[in-house]
């Protein structure tokens, strides 16, 4: 029996030797001229037991304060480096933007896009179809002046489809995300989708699904893939393949009724365009990156730039009213001094409601859609303030230590519109607000999504006062971070101000 028990702490105790040295051996093998990470890193895990159900904002901002604006983490095996604070993040994405500018290789590009599209490629068929995209978004108006018509129609709409919930409560999700959709549906496929219209809803609720639950989901998968396999799909990555394959089914319907209706040298909308381009280098007999693949992901990409972080930032706005219902009480009497009742707000009217765009700006400073941005990784082995970042390796870019730096943003946790008005109540815009990001990754639908938002709100404000489903319960200021950041669903209900028809 002591023979027995001998031999079993033996057993024991060379085990935890094995894994003490292992860790040692792990340890050492760790570069030492990259950015300070959290310790300790384990063999096989890293770091990635240090984020188990935490706050990854909060965590993020905990190690900012102690290793400064630029540390790494690992996540399993693989290296990632996180850059902070303005100056740090505007040296990397601005200064050395042609290093900083391309995409991480991993799960998502390989086989949710296949390598395509706009927002998860990289170099040289980046930078083309990007700069087609810019160009042909901008033939049809796109964030311009004369796109506006498009989107007070659609505010219109939505006015009306509030009116039909006659003040009863309603997940303002769908709604908002159908009639923000049906902006860029015009640019993009030439014509807007009806509210009642079950498949554009069902394509709308598993993009929202998509950017709401891949992100945490895929950088595990991107580190181990064989999580990709676990029995009942945990992570949701086969439900992703199966909604990829959704929206390539989709857009190839809508590409194929362009093709069908297609004439050479009439563009209608953005398909079009690129179906002409596609002609151009095949009848040039040119090696071309135009290929329907290629299209049907730009398509994706340029549509949830579009859509995603208007429909997102104004249901945060949304949510902040029946939170604080002073705030939505001041826009609404700055709206109703200066538009009046008989029409709806148009941008000619933004500079005379500085309040309303403050309260945009503060909501999306407080709850930027992308507080972590896209990854980035660098395209060359480079020395970045003193420390080594070997090519490949994932860069997070931490807006939210932008947008909630105590140095720009004095008491960052309170949500205060006036801090963008100077004494004469005018907008004053900190070079620091930089929701949107910066560099040559910028959002591809910043524009219109600064017209749309100011549009919507007001229109909605203007009509509306909006108060929480049940009285005295006020739906929490929570959200779920993924690809983006969006509040967790809320009812709500939408009291009229006044009958009066509006007129444009």
């Amino acid at each position: 029996m002591f023979d027995e028990l001998l031999y079993s702490a033996n057993v024991t105790t060379a085990f935890i030797l094995f894994l003490v040295l292992l860790m040692v051996y792990y340890v050492t093998k760790l570069p030492t001229d990259i950015p300070p990470f959290p310790k300790p890193v384990l063999p096989i895990f890293g770091n990635l037991l240090s984020l188990v159900n935490k706050d990854v904002l909060e965590y993020f901002r905990k190690l900012r304060n102690e290793y400064g604006d630029i540390y790494s983490f690992y996540m399993g095996s693989k290296l990632m480096i996180v850059i902070n604070g303005y100056s740090a993040i505007k040296e990397a994405l601005v200064q050395n933007g042609r290093f900083f500018s391309d995409r991480p290789i991993n799960f998502v590009s390989e086989t949710l896009k296949s390598n395509n599209g706009i927002v998860f490629t990289s170099g040289a068929k980046w930078k083309e179809h990007r700069r087609f995209a810019v160009n042909a978004l901008q033939e049809f108006g796109f964030g311009r002046p004369s796109f506006e018509q498009n989107i007070l129609d659609e505010a219109q709409e939505l006015i009306r489809i509030i009116e039909e919930q006659n003040g009863l409560p309603f997940q303002p999700k769908g709604i908002v995300n159908t009639c923000v959709a049906n902006v860029i549906s015009q640019i993009v496929f030439g014509k807007r989708f009806k509210h009642t219209d079950a498949n554009f809803r069902d394509f709308l609720n598993k993009m929202d699904l998509a950017s709401t639950h891949l992100g945490n989901a895929s950088v595990l998968v991107n580190c181990f893939p064989f999580l990709q396999y676990l029995p009942g799909d945990p992570l949701k990555m086969r439900l992703m393949k199966e909604n990829s394959e959704i929206f390539q089914k989709w857009f190839e319907s809508m590409v194929q009724e362009h093709r069908n209706t297609y004439q050479k040298g009439t563009a209608r909308d953005f398909i079009d365009l690129f179906i002409s381009e596609a002609n151009e280098r095949e009848e040039a007999d040119e090696i071309s990156t135009f290929t329907d693949l290629q299209l049907y992901e730009s398509l994706g990409d340029i549509f949830g730039a579009g859509s995603e972080t208007t429909a997102t930032t104004i249901r945060w706005i949304l949510l902040q009213f029946l939170n604080f219902p002073e705030i939505q009480n001041k826009c609404f009497k700055e709206i109703d001094q200066v538009v009046g009742r008989k029409r709806l707000p148009q941008l000619r009217d933004k500079k005379h409601l500085p309040y309303l765009e403050a309260t945009i700006m503060e909501t999306l400073r407080v709850y930027p859609v992308a507080p972590l941005a896209v990854p980035h990784t660098v395209s060359k082995e480079i020395i970045f303030r003193g420390y080594h970042i070997p090519q490949g390796t994932t860069v997070l870019v931490n807006l939210d230590s932008v947008l909630r730096d105590p140095s720009t943003f004095k008491d960052p946790d309170v949500f205060r519109p006036e801090r963008y008005l100077d004494e004469d109540g005018q907008i004053t815009k900190p070079e620091e607000h930089i929701p949107f990001s910066i560099g040559r990754r910028v959002c591809l639908g910043e524009s219109v999504a600064r017209m749309e938002l100011f549009i919507f709100i007001a229109s909605l404000v203007q009509k509306f006062e909006f108060v929480p489903a049940e009285r005295d319960k006020v739906p929490e200021l929570k959200g779920i971070l993924g690809i983006t950041y969006s509040p967790v669903p809320f009812l709500i209900r939408a009291v009229r101000r006044y009958v009066l028809r509006l007129s444009v």
